[in-house]
């Protein structure tokens, strides 16, 4: 299982030392968030701060579009050196081809998915995509928390996407990652649980205990 970790709760100040630090614990790569405030409530980050962490580390970073339009977000991301890109299912009608168009810039596609979303369409769209993105939260102005029986929909993503990559992200930590690698998860996004810890190191090897799998990064 490989822990991705999230940069979004971080002092944008601290962006490439932090990316450093990270990439010095042993994380398998960055996750951006790239919110527009339309199709998710809040603006975060966009191509410029995936080319600073792309032109200064060797980790592979990956953008996940949480955007209205993302077809417009893929080339900018693909010129920054983004490694994946997930688009969301909700955000377009056409989600083969914004596939397409991620696959021609010779970026990994993704899809993501939101918690009240029916999974239906997966079984058919995981052949055009390397990975699927599932998201176990939602903007919360209480905090985003980790929803009800989001283990059993992730092995429910799984069994539709085999062989493709389910991916986790949004309330991730100790208490949970376990029954994510149970549920059949390959990949996990970790934000405040890990990207807050004074010893990252530390508490990578914490998170990977964790799992109980002998993973690595």
């Amino acid at each position: 299982m490989r822990i991705w970790a999230s940069i979004t709760s971080i002092d944008l100040g601290e962006l490439v030392d932090v990316g450093a630090r990270l990439q010095e614990a042993g994380v398998h790569g960055i996750h951006v968030d790239v919110s527009d405030g339309v199709f998710a409530p809040e603006i975060t980050f966009g191509h410029r701060v995936v080319q600073a962490l792309t032109s200064r580390l060797s980790l592979p970073v990956e953008a996940h579009l949480m955007v209205s339009d993302p077809e417009r977000q893929i080339a900018p991301l693909a010129d920054a050196g983004a490694a994946r890109v997930a688009f969301h299912l909700e955000a377009t009608r056409y989600p083969w081809r914004v596939a397409g168009m991620t696959a021609d810039l010779g970026v990994l596609a993704g899809v993501a998915v939101n918690p009240a979303t029916p999974l239906d369409q997966l079984s058919h769209l995981s052949e055009g995509v390397s990975f699927v993105n599932v998201l176990t939260t939602e903007p919360d102005t209480r905090g985003e928390r980790l929803l009800p029986r989001m283990a059993d929909r992730v092995r429910q993503v799984v069994g539709l996407a085999a062989p493709t990559a389910v991916q986790v992200d949004g309330g991730m930590g100790p208490e949970s990652l376990a029954a994510m690698a149970a549920a059949g998860a390959s990949d996990v996004v970790v934000g405040r649980a890990l990207v807050a810890a004074a010893d990252l190191g530390t508490r990578l090897q914490e998170l990977r205990a964790a799992l109980g799998t002998g993973m690595q990064g």
